[in-house]
């Protein structure tokens, strides 16, 4: 008993102890030393810990824990808008919806022809209409730029020292002395993510391009491109003949440029790829209804960089696209057959 009277007493003293200590603990001062965040996982702790007040109806004993902002004041036309926008898309997506029947690779010229969307004949009967609406349009939004004059021998010396923090080293004054001379070297033009490009500089890059004859890849990404360049660069497609890929990502145009753009491809035969993802402003509804519309006129563009934002727009572009690499297809696999032909015919000739 003596050994359990003395453990009973130290066990006794111990809280005695613990006890005393509590009371010089400024239980204030330590929750006035806490951070917000401490103070809420405190709080969090300490919901766990205690049990719930059982005469608070279950659904009040839980707090709110959201933190949305509120979203603003009802604004009826912009839902009416959205509504109809909404009406359009699946109307859009209910008509591209139509199983479609892939021409057969035995079909002659004459039945591919025949064969044609009706859309499509639909488009390219009113192309001379359109082409007067697009010249009207490109015209009437941008400033007649003159050309820069020749440059002087001591230009040509002259190189430019300035070091973008891109890591883009193309040297800016070299490359648009090589397109304006027509250099067969210069097929590819990467001016993406140099900062601080000069808007006239970027006006002469896309105005030498229209009579370059040996540039494919024209890249402006993330260069500060704006709607004015956009109807420059829609321009410039409407008279180079050599251009297959343009890159304008990450850029400030607008749905009026990239329309302007689009409407301007079913002039261009050589474009197969065109990418205009990540625009500081929105396209809008309207626009990728108007792109997907106009793109039925052109048989060459194969890859579009750009996620639509209206499941209509999107499954006809996908079947525009689908149509154009069949197309290509079937001309590649025709010119082979012809090429064989020849070579076979020849063969015979010297045979004989």
């Amino acid at each position: 008993m003596s050994s359990e009277t003395h453990q009973f007493s130290e066990t006794l003293e111990k809280w005695e102890g613990m006890y005393a200590l509590s009371k010089d603990i400024d239980e204030d001062e330590l929750l006035a030393m806490l951070s917000p965040e401490e103070l809420k996982e405190l709080q969090s702790e300490m919901d766990i810990m205690i049990a719930p007040d059982e005469t608070v109806p279950v659904g009040q004993r839980q707090k709110d824990q959201t933190e949305k902002a509120p979203t603003g004041s009802f604004d009826h036309r912009s839902l009416v808008d959205y509504l109809y926008w909404e009406k359009e898309s699946k109307r859009m997506l209910e008509e591209e919806r139509v199983p479609a029947t892939f021409k057969d690779d035995k079909q002659s010229p004459e039945d591919t022809e025949k064969t044609k969307e009706p859309s499509v004949q639909t488009e390219i009967s009113h192309s001379e209409d359109s082409k007067q609406q697009a010249e009207e349009e490109v015209k009437g939004a941008q400033e007649e730029v003159k050309g820069a004059d020749s440059p002087s021998p001591a230009d040509e010396v002259k190189e430019s020292t300035y070091k973008p923090p891109s890591g883009n080293e193309t040297n800016l004054d070299s490359t648009l002395d090589k397109i304006r001379n027509n250099k067969p070297s210069v097929t590819e033009v990467n001016l993406n993510n140099i900062e601080n490009i000069p808007k006239e500089m970027l006006l002469d890059y896309v105005n030498v391009l229209k009579k370059n004859k040996h540039v494919k890849t024209f890249s402006i990404a993330n260069t500060g491109v704006d709607e004015n360049i956009a109807f420059h660069i829609a321009n410039m497609l409407r008279e180079n003949r050599s251009i297959t890929t343009l890159n304008i990502e990450s850029n400030f145009i607008t749905g009026k440029g990239i329309v302007a753009i689009i409407r301007c491809l079913q002039f261009n035969e050589t474009l197969t790829e065109l990418r205009f993802h990540n625009q500081r402003h929105m396209l809008g509804h309207h626009a990728e209804m108007e792109i997907s519309r106009l793109l039925k006129a052109n048989n060459t563009l194969l890859k579009m960089g750009y996620h639509f934002e209206l499941p209509g727009p999107r499954m006809v572009v996908t079947n525009i696209l689908t149509r154009n690499l069949d197309m290509q297809r079937q001309e590649k696999k025709r010119r082979r057959i012809e090429d064989l032909t020849e070579k076979l015919v020849l063969m015979l000739n010297k045979g004989l």
